[in-house]
Formats: structure tokens, C-alpha cells, sequence
């Protein structure tokens, strides 16, 4: 749906740009410090989160949808081979593409049994198989979510160097010229003991698609600060017309 990422960005920056709140950390205030009429994150959340329900964003439609729409990637070419499910109406969500931002995220949980590190090494590369075939260059990059100190964020990554982080499995594409962002993990079961000498008892993979970032996190913060600061007012009244 249009509004949901631009809600929770607007309250993301609020709390941390806002000079003070309250001790909670629930609400916030105008970052001139003035005691104005406080905004409560958590409503804004959860009442964005209702209006997903109703526009039905979490479904697995909706991301067969969004994948169509957004980045012309059929949803058959990201889903695994092995036999899954979705573990709940939460596992699968999306935007709405015609917002121009947002992303789709869905969870394939394994019918039975533990996906092993075969499958999960063969489902890594359909998804960036997947998104190097919808991208303008015929390649995926790495992306600036993930380009470290003197790496080309634009320039080409094999799916090693994607997927061999220890913190963030993940790479990026172009489509019309936009940069998307892919980060992919491996799901597991707490409750579960592994059964294949593993730490963990993996029985899912996950993968969310969406609109990265454009340029790098140092220069978005900047222009989001100076954004905030020159549209406090506009975005708190925002906000509160959305709340009420």
C-alpha cells in the first residue's frame, strides 16, 4: 500500500531526530524542543499495519503481485524447489509498486523436514539468477546497503561475494534505472533441534525484495536530516490527519 513505508520512515526519523520525548520513548516532539503536540509511534505502526490487513498486503498475492509489477519477476522464478508452505499470514507482505518505494517479503517455510545446505545453495542462485535477468545490466551489483569502505556499490557481484557475509546475505539490481535490494537468510525453528548436526534447526528461506538506496547511507541520512528539518511541521500534521 502508498502510504505504510513513508509512515514508518517519517516516524523512524521523528524519534531520531527529536530533540526530547518522553521517557517511554513513545512519543515525539518538535527538534526545536518546543513542547508541542506529541506523536505516538506506536499508533502510527499499528494503525498501518490494520490498514495492510485490509488491503490484504499480507498475502502471497500481493508479492506475486509487487515482484510483477515493480521489477517484472515472476514469482515462480524466486520460490524454491523444495515442497513449502507459509507458516502464518505474516510470512508473506507487500507494497503496493505503484507507490515507487516499498518492497515484498515472503517467508518459504519447508513442508517437512530441514532444508539442507544444497537446497539452500540452489535456491540462492534462482533468486539472483532471477533478479540479474530483470536487471538493466544483464548483472546484479552489490549494492550500497552492503559496499564497504573503497568497493563500487554499482559495480558487478558474483553470488559468493553476496551471499558470504557472516552478518547480511544480500546484493542489489537496476531496473529503469532504480536500484532495488535484495536480502536473502536462512530461517530456523527454535523450537527444533537439528536433526543434520547443525547449530540451528533451518527449515525456511527468505527473501525481500525492494526499493535500496539510491545513494550512499551517508549521503541519504543528510538529505533525510535536511529533509525532516525543513518539513517537520508538514510531516507531524501528516501524521496526525493519518492517525485520526
Amino acid at each position: 500500500m502508498k502510504k505504510l513505508l513513508a509512515i514508518l520512515l517519517a516516524v523512524v526519523m521523528l524519534l531520531a531526530f527529536a530533540a526530547c520525548g518522553d521517557k517511554d520513548g513513545e512519543t515525539t516532539t518538535a527538534a526545536n524542543g518546543e513542547n508541542n503536540e506529541t506523536i505516538n509511534a506506536q499508533d502510527v505502526v499499528d494503525k498501518a499495519l490494520e490498514e495492510a490487513e485490509e488491503h490484504e498486503s499480507f498475502s502471497q498475492g500481493a508479492v506475486e503481485y509487487y515482484l510483477k509489477k515493480a521489477v517484472g519477476i515472476k514469482f515462480d522464478d524466486i520460490k524454491p524447489d523444495w515442497e513449502w508452505k507459509l507458516k502464518s499470514k505474516y510470512s508473506a507482505y507487500a507494497d503496493d509498486p505503484a507507490s515507487g518505494y516499498g518492497h515484498a517479503v515472503i517467508t518459504f517455510t519447508k513442508a517437512e523436514g530441514e532444508v539442507t545446505d544444497d537446497e539452500f545453495d540452489a535456491w540462492y542462485k534462482k533468486v539472483f539468477d532471477a533478479t540479474a535477468k530483470a536487471s538493466d545490466d544483464g548483472y546484479n551489483i552489490r549494492g550500497y546497503e552492503f559496499a564497504g569502505d573503497g568497493e563500487d556499490a554499482l559495480g558487478e557481484v558474483t553470488l559468493e561475494e553476496a551471499i558470504g557475509g557472516w552478518l547480511m546475505k544480500g546484493w542489489a539490481f537496476r531496473v529503469d534505472g532504480k536500484i532495488y535490494v535484495v536480502y536473502v537468510s536462512d530461517e530456523y525453528d527454535n523450537n527444533k533441534d537439528s536433526e543434520l548436526g547443525k547449530l540451528f534447526y533451518y527449515d525456511g528461506a527468505k527473501v525481500d525484495i525492494g526499493a535500496g538506496l539510491q545513494k550512499s547511507m551517508s549521503d541519504t541520512m543528510d538529505e533525510a536530516e535536511s529533509y525532516l528539518a525543513e518539513n517537520e511541521d508538514a510531516i507531524k500534521d501528516a501524521l496526525n490527519d493519518y492517525l485520526n
